[in-house]
C-alpha cells in the first residue's frame, strides 16, 4: 500500500501573482465572437518564475498519481486509448488540493483571473471546477479536438477556462489550437439536442470531434503560439486541441476549469471520487462548498 508523498514545503507567497489586466468591451466582444481571448504577459518574469516553483514542486510530490489518492485507483473518465492518452501529456489535477501553495497561488489570482473569467462570460460568480497541470514532455502525441462542457460534472453555457504557459508554447513543442466561433455550433446543438451534448472521448483520432459535429469539419483553425507567462481563456463550449510536441523538451502549462456559482450535478463522474458520486443527487445538489470548489471571484 503506498503512502501520501513529503509535500516539498515552498517559499510564503509574493504578491501579486498575476499583472494587473483590464479588459475592454472590445475584448468581451471579440471574445463572444470567437470563444477565446489571449492574454499576452499575463504574468511578470519574476511571477511566471513563482508559478513554475509552486507548480513543478506540486508536480513533482505527486509522483505518478493523476488525482491526489495515494490507495485508491480512480478511473479516467474523460479519455480513451490510454496507450496513446498516456504520451499526450502528464496530467497532475486538483494539485490546490494537496498542497497549500497551489490553493493560494490560484485563490490570489482570483482578482485578475477569476474577474477577467466572469467578465468574458457575464457572470457575477466564478468556482474552481478542477485545476490541472498539462505537461506535455519530449515527443508527445497531439491533443485530440474536443470540447469540455461535456465531461463535466455539472451543464452550464459559461463554463471557461485559463491556460497559462509556464514555458514557451510554440508550433513545434505542441501550442493549442482553436476553431474561432464554434462554441456557437456546440451550443445550438445543445439546444436542437434537448439541452444535452454529446460526449466524444479524446483519443488517438484527431477528427472524431466531426462523428458529433460535422458542420465543424470545414471550420477554421488558429493556432495560438505564446510566450511563457502569457495565458488563454476559452469557453467550455469551444471546440480545440493542441498540437505534438516535435522537440526534446517539455512544454509545460497550469490550467484552472471554472463554473458559475449555483451548478448542480448532472450525474457524470468526471474527476469525482466514487465515495462524492454516492452522496450526490442528479438535478438536486450543488457544487457551492468552498471546501470542494472555492470561489475564485465574486462580484461586489
Amino acid at each position: 500500500m503506498s503512502s501520501l508523498p513529503t509535500i516539498t514545503p515552498t517559499p510564503p507567497l509574493s504578491v501579486p501573482v498575476t499583472n494587473s489586466v483590464s479588459l475592454t468591451i472590445a475584448d468581451i466582444n471579440s471574445y463572444r465572437e470567437n470563444g477565446y481571448h489571449v492574454i499576452p504577459n499575463l504574468l511578470s518574469p519574476s511571477q511566471l518564475e513563482q508559478w513554475r516553483k509552486i507548480i513543478f514542486t506540486a508536480v513533482n510530490d505527486r509522483a505518478e498519481r493523476k488525482y491526489k489518492f495515494a490507495t485508491v485507483n480512480e478511473e479516467d473518465h474523460t479519455n480513451i486509448d490510454f496507450d496513446y492518452y498516456d504520451n499526450v501529456f502528464t496530467q497532475r489535477i486538483n494539485l490546490w488540493q494537496t498542497h497549500n501553495s497551489v490553493k493560494e497561488i490560484l485563490l490570489e489570482s482570483g482578482r485578475v483571473i477569476g474577474k477577467i473569467a466572469a467578465e468574458l462570460e457575464g457572470i457575477d460568480c466564478v468556482r474552481i471546477w478542477h485545476d490541472q497541470a498539462l505537461i506535455k514532455e519530449s515527443f508527445a502525441n497531439p491533443t485530440a479536438w474536443h470540447l469540455d462542457i461535456p465531461y463535466w460534472s455539472f451543464t452550464s453555457l459559461h463554463a471557461i477556462s485559463v491556460w497559462i504557459a509556464l514555458d514557451d508554447a510554440t508550433l513545434e513543442n505542441g501550442c493549442m489550437y482553436f476553431m474561432p466561433g464554434s462554441h456557437k455550433v456546440t451550443k445550438r446543438r445543445y439546444y436542437a439536442e434537448n439541452n444535452t451534448f454529446t460526449e466524444i472521448k479524446i483519443g488517438k483520432n484527431l477528427s472524431d470531434i466531426f462523428n458529433a459535429y460535422p458542420e465543424l469539419k470545414t471550420w477554421q483553425t488558429v493556432a495560438v503560439p505564446m510566450k511563457a507567462g502569457s495565458a488563454s481563456f476559452h469557453s467550455g463550449l469551444l471546440v480545440h486541441g493542441a498540437g505534438a510536441n516535435m522537440t526534446p523538451g517539455r512544454r509545460a502549462a497550469m490550467t484552472i476549469q471554472m463554473m458559475p456559482d449555483n451548478m448542480t450535478f448532472n450525474g457524470k463522474q468526471n474527476i469525482l471520487t466514487k465515495k462524492q458520486m454516492n452522496k450526490l443527487k442528479i438535478g438536486v445538489s450543488v457544487f457551492n462548498d468552498d471546501n470542494l470548489n472555492p470561489t475564485l471571484y465574486k462580484k461586489n
